[in-house]
């Protein structure tokens, strides 16, 4: 019997491809959080509608911690990329302020 190595993986490789594999799941999860809030298109009409001074106080105000929110997310996702953590867990993530939810639910 001859055995075919040229498919042989080492086990680097395979530890190479669960952290890539974990990376993606959490990163994704990151998207899919934030994208549940506010949508991408309604994201960049309100960016627009900041740069062009048409919120009003509290709406920039709210801006500002969506922007704040937003930046927790993609800082938390890398440590949820470990094999013994799961990004399914909603305790995990930064908690939305409920000011952001006001403004997403106008947009």
């Amino acid at each position: 019997m001859k055995i075919d190595f040229s498919q042989a993986r080492s086990a680097q490789a395979a530890e190479d491809d669960t952290r890539t594999d974990l990376k993606a799941k959490a990163k994704d999860a990151c998207r899919r959080r934030i994208s549940a809030v506010m949508s991408a298109s309604a994201q960049l009409n309100l960016a627009a509608d900041a740069a062009s001074g048409a919120l009003g106080p509290v709406d920039m105000q709210a801006y500002a911690k969506w922007r704040s929110w937003v930046k927790e997310m993609r800082a938390t996702w890398p440590r949820l990329a470990a094999p013994n953590m799961d990004p399914s867990i909603d305790g995990y993530w930064p908690v939305l302020p409920q000011s952001v939810a006001a403004l997403a639910r106008k947009y």
